[in-house]
């Protein structure tokens, strides 16, 4: 089977849908200071905790853990957070890392998933 030559290859087209997940490409918004770009995966994953109100866990890119944290808004450069004892914490997204949501374990404590 042949394609036309206006339609790219299976394995650039794969290559495009993982860039633009990933929040990489040209299409996506860069931060005009910083030229950094907000990982799509992150916002998804901080929209789902927030949406099944389960907390989560960050890994910030400088290495820090942000243990046990309920997602209570998500913007276009930021998330709100709170903690157990319910202080408030405001995170660029551009500092996130990487987001473990946490599931309730059989006595009661929370756990990663």
């Amino acid at each position: 089977m042949t394609h036309p030559l206006t339609i790219p290859p299976l394995r650039y087209r794969l290559r495009a849908a993982l860039t633009q997940l990933r929040g990489t490409g040209t299409g996506s918004a860069a931060d005009p200071v910083t030229g950094l770009v907000e990982s799509t995966l992150v916002v998804a994953a901080l929209h789902a905790a927030r949406h099944n109100n389960r907390s989560v866990t960050l890994r910030t890119r400088g290495g820090h853990m942000m243990p046990r944290l309920n997602v209570d808004a998500v913007h276009a450069r930021h998330a709100g957070l709170s903690t157990d004892s319910g202080e408030a914490v405001m995170v660029p997204l551009r500092f996130i890392e990487s987001v473990q949501h946490l599931r309730a374990t059989t006595d009661g404590e929370q756990g990663l998933l």
